[in-house]
């Protein structure tokens, strides 16, 4: 057989491979899908290998020079990192993107990709501020206006959301996650994607949402960032990975492996996880780009010998694409299988053709001048800092404060801070936040008269104290997690005016706040909020809003306590589960939050105590605002397995709902629970029912709340 007969066979199995694959993919998807599939295998079959590997490269770029437009040219770059240093303007974004189209070979469109975490130029408030809203509604908002905003200068990718169940307030990057409870992570984690996405990912105003960092980040050793983690199969499968399967059955459209060595195979090369689970398992049909290095840091953890290892380990392993170190140009045909190779490419055009970047590759640049930090996205950002804010003390009812005769002292390291903005503040501008000070002198009513100085004319003293932004988030984690500095020792000076003491905490994570629980008359924690975190405090402490925030993580009495969560299991000796003279118990548990209205519960009805296992627990309460004032109340439903082939948690959270009520109002709050909600792993992770008895709570917060119990038959 000639050589040009066996060139000819060869050409003629790989399409009949490729047109086996096109077949076997669109099975069950929609029409647009099997157009994007054909298209993909159409690209992909005149690819060459030097231009797979360009798409499977994301270059982090700082300046606009000839290389890097040389490299756009030969289809060297899939995708662009925009940083906080890089250019940033659809002009530029426009005249690199037209390279790509018009002067490279394939014309393959690059993809923008940028850390839109909390906002982009109206900053909203960090992610586990947001969580306190138990609002996905307005968290999913939120994500929208970033993904308008964002989009507006040319980025079509973000990073976000990030869904590492986290319960170690050591760790800076808590943050940015949704707080302890797998339950809530997922809720936020789907209305993230949701807002970010849209239902039409194409739309010019959306972003492709990633989510990260998969997976078990937020467990990392000692709360020391980038540290290995120890976690159980069971503990992996149950607290960890659901987040992530709500973001891929919510639609997003990239996944971004972890830093961290899981059980001794480091994230971004752990085949079982990236392939078995998220690609085979769960049939995620996106791409999953590395972490920042990660695939060189490799070779820190011990996992490769080189640089060519580690990236033939990775890509093997399931990750598509290299963020930034551009290892991915080292590897030559023989050292990585074609399969591999055109299934990560498959995955990344697919991303691009559903982003709609083949058919819109520009931007608009006419859009930011128009759609960013708009009077629209500054009072969505105000209410949803209003709304996450958490009111943990109230003394003698301090707070609000009302319309009369007042000087109020508005003083503290944060009375006057502009970096309130957290540690991801993408494109946002100190310049345009509202400060405190700002907020409460602005706002205040005719009354009130608010100073930044404590004189013998004080009524109120407001002291604004907490974490700078760069005392969390990546890489800044803290053995100590009291309040930084002096600060507790100064409130504590501050009682000699003999004045009420209003603290608002601007923090990153759960503090131990045990003095300020002493020593204030009113405790507000205030996060780090963003833009209009000034209006927004002023809307709280002056009574426009009614506090209705709640803790989505446990905040401990001592350090040494760490970690704390509510979903516990119990010990053979839960009794002595504890310290020598002193209970671990939480300062402020997880749900917890205080109004200026007061909420009562009564009459738990279980309607059906008994079920099948494909039943339906539905369960209600009244609810009483017994105050003077309208407010929000978030109920909560918890529930524990007594007795079950695995041991359970002492409780776990399966729904929320938010209650408006105006004062003296009672309304009646409804959960439908079904069993298969109450599913436990068996030995191989597959989820069954297990007959038995339940307790059932409809809860304020959790530790307490009305009672009751239930069977499965």
């Amino acid at each position: 057989m000639s050589l040009k007969s066996i060139e000819l066979l060869a050409l003629m199995a790989l399409i009949m491979l490729l047109t086996a694959w096109a077949e076997q993919k669109t099975k069950n998807v929609s029409e647009s899908d099997k157009l994007i599939y054909q298209k993909v295998e159409d690209v992909l079959s005149r690819m060459t290998f030097e231009e797979k590997i360009g798409q499977m490269s994301q270059k982090v770029v700082n300046k606009i020079d000839e290389k890097i437009k040389q490299d756009i040219r030969d289809g060297k770059i899939g995708s662009i990192l925009v940083t906080e240093k890089s250019f940033l303007t659809a002009s530029v974004k426009n005249e690199l993107q037209k390279i790509a189209i018009e002067e490279s070979r394939m014309g393959i469109p690059i993809i923008f990709g940028h850390d839109v975490i909390n906002g982009f130029k109206t900053i909203f408030p960090i992610s586990l501020a947001q969580s306190c809203t138990w609002d996905t509604a307005l968290v999913k908002e939120c994500a929208a206006i970033a993904a308008k905003e964002a989009s507006a200068f040319g980025i079509d990718w973000t990073f976000a959301p990030m869904v590492d169940v986290s319960r170690d307030a050591r760790w800076g990057r808590i943050a940015e996650c949704f707080g302890e409870d797998t339950y809530l992570n997922e809720s936020f984690c789907a209305a993230s994607v949701k807002g970010f996405q849209g239902n039409n990912v194409a739309d010019e105003d959306r972003l492709v949402s990633c989510l990260k960092h998969f997976v078990g980040y937020g467990n990392a050793l000692g709360g020391r960032d980038y540290q290995y983690t120890d976690i159980s199969d069971r503990s992996m499968y149950e607290v960890y990975l659901p987040p992530y399967k709500a973001g891929v059955d919510a639609g997003a459209l990239t996944v971004m492996s972890a830093f961290n060595d899981i059980n001794g195979v480091p994230a971004t090369a752990n085949k079982k996880l990236l392939t078995s689970v998220l690609k085979e398992k769960w049939g995620f049909p996106g791409f999953v780009v590395s972490d920042w290095d990660a695939v060189e840091q490799l070779l820190n953890h011990g996992y490769a010998a080189d640089s060519i290892d580690a990236a033939v380990k990775s890509f093997n392993a399931g990750v598509d694409m290299e963020m930034k170190s551009g290892i991915a140009y080292q590897l030559k045909p023989d050292y990585i299988s074609a399969k591999v190779i055109n299934d990560a490419v498959r995955r990344l055009l697919y991303v691009k053709l559903k982003k709609g970047l083949f058919n819109k590759p520009y931007t608009d640049e006419s859009r930011a001048s128009r759609e960013v930090l708009t009077a629209e996205h500054r009072q969505m950002a105000r209410k949803t800092a209003a709304e996450s804010m958490v009111l943990l003390e109230n003394k003698n009812q301090t707070l609000p404060i009302k319309n009369r005769s007042l000087t109020v002292a508005v003083v503290g390291s944060f009375a006057k801070e502009q970096n309130i903005m957290g540690w991801w503040k993408s494109f946002g501008d100190e310049k345009d936040v509202i400060t405190t000070f700002q907020g409460l002198k602005n706002n205040a009513p005719s009354k009130v008269n608010v100073v930044d100085k404590i004189t013998t004319l004080t009524d109120i003293i407001i002291a604004c104290v907490g974490e700078e932004f760069d005392t969390f988030g990546e890489a800044h984690s803290r053995s100590d997690i009291n309040l930084p500095g002096n600060q507790s020792d100064w409130i504590k000076q501050l009682k000699k005016y003999g004045k009420p003491i209003v603290t608002v905490v601007f923090n990153g994570r759960p503090l131990v706040l045990t003095p300020e629980k002493e020593n204030s008359d009113a405790l507000l924690l205030a996060w780090h909020p963003g833009t209009e975190g000034g209006n927004a405090l002023a809307d709280v402490i002056y009574g426009v809003k009614n506090p209705s925030g709640k803790l989505t993580t446990s905040f401990p009495s001592h350090s040494g306590h760490i970690p704390v969560f509510y979903n516990a299991r119990n010990s053979g000796r839960p009794q002595s589960n504890t310290y020598i003279k002193e209970l671990p118990t939480p300062l402020y548990p997880f749900g917890y939050g205080l109004s200026y209205t007061s909420f009562s519960y009564s009459d738990l009805k279980i309607i059906s105590s008994q079920i099948d296992i494909n039943g339906i627990v539905k369960v209600s309460a009244k609810i009483t605002n017994t105050g003077n004032l309208a407010g929000t109340e978030v109920v909560q439903l918890y529930v524990r397995d007594l007795v079950g082939s695995t041991t359970r948690p002492i409780k776990e959270l399966k729904g929320f709902k938010r209650l408006y009520l105006k004062a003296g109002e009672t309304q009646e709050v409804k959960f439908d629970l079904p069993a298969s909600e109450l599913a436990v792993l068996n030995q191989d992770f597959e989820p069954i029912v297990e007959k038995g008895t339940f307790k059932i709570w409809i809860a304020a917060n959790s530790i307490e709340g009305l009672e009751g119990s239930f069977e499965i038959k």
